[in-house]
């Protein structure tokens, strides 16, 4: 029998965005990856996804956003970091959405390492309901591998409401990273951080996962209840790559369908031991 508890809790995730609707962009993401791990191309960045006006709406960062937890929690394929993305796009004075030419293709693909680039738009096609046009582009020539197309209903609104704390700025996962420093969460941009190593940084997603993997059992079990949220899980993680992968492995370990035991006492333990740093991630 269900515990009431958790299926409330669970009516709360999808009025957020973390279940909800995931089912039509596991089919973009499960088309462009298969062709993805076909032609051979690990390495992919996915780009913001634009508006038909060419501009990023909230409609088109959360649906970007989205789409990237899928493609990231797929095997096969890699996905380039997108604080990473962000310097390089930056750096190069290059538009993050919309049509982009394959010399800057090949440019990014050169600068970053990444076999594809994801790009397309987001089309509003009433209230309800939006399309969703994705591109898999491969860095080497610009060519286009995969086109898919895809219909998705909104289950968001344009005023967010919210009765779990700081849950729609940490589910929502769409903080515009050019708004004033002081409308961001504190700590979110420093300047001075000593930014980990590549095997510390390994570390660090481990020890994500285990705190997902967590969370995701204690849904599962019904021993996590609303009740002993003081915050949503994840509030303390401020990389939003970071943040993104946690959430993809809570839904992912949550629909395991072979089941999913508890930590280990070892396990446990590495967890404890990791938190602090995935909170501090990317600095030390």
């Amino acid at each position: 029998m269900t515990n009431p508890r958790v299926s409330f809790l669970l009516l709360t995730l999808t009025a957020g965005t973390l279940w909800a609707g995931w089912e039509g962009y596991r089919y973009v993401a499960k088309n462009l990856v298969g062709t993805a791990v076909k032609q051979s191309k690990q390495r992919i960045a996915v780009m913001a996804l634009s508006s038909e006006t060419g501009k990023k709406t909230r409609s088109s960062a959360i649906i970007t956003e989205r789409l990237t937890s899928e493609i990231a929690s797929a095997p096969g394929v890699d996905v380039i970091e997108r604080s990473r993305l962000d310097q390089v796009l930056n750096e190069q004075n290059i538009q993050s959405q919309g049509s982009i030419d394959p010399l800057t293709v090949k440019k990014i693909g050169n600068i970053l390492g990444a076999d594809a680039l994801v790009t397309g738009s987001v089309i509003e096609l009433n209230d309800q309901t939006v399309e969703v046009n994705a591109r898999l582009v491969d860095t080497q020539n610009g060519k286009i591998l995969k086109t898919v197309s895809k219909k998705i209903d909104k289950d968001w609104q344009d005023t967010r409401s919210s009765g779990w704390d700081d849950f729609d700025i940490n589910m929502d996962m769409d903080v515009d990273m050019n708004a004033p420093e002081p409308l961001l969460p504190g700590g979110f941009i420093d300047t001075s951080c000593n930014r980990l190593s590549r095997d510390e940084a390994a570390v660090v997603y481990m020890g994500a996962e285990l705190q997902a993997r967590k969370i995701a059992h204690e849904l599962k079990t019904g021993s996590l209840s609303v009740k002993d949220l003081t915050r949503n899980p994840g509030s303390e993680i401020k990389d939003a790559e970071l943040k993104r992968f946690y959430y993809a492995k809570i839904k992912e370990w949550y629909q395991n369908g072979n089941g999913i035991k508890p930590l280990t006492a070892g396990e446990e333990e590495t967890r404890e031991r990791l938190r602090p740093m995935v909170s501090a991630y990317p600095c030390r």
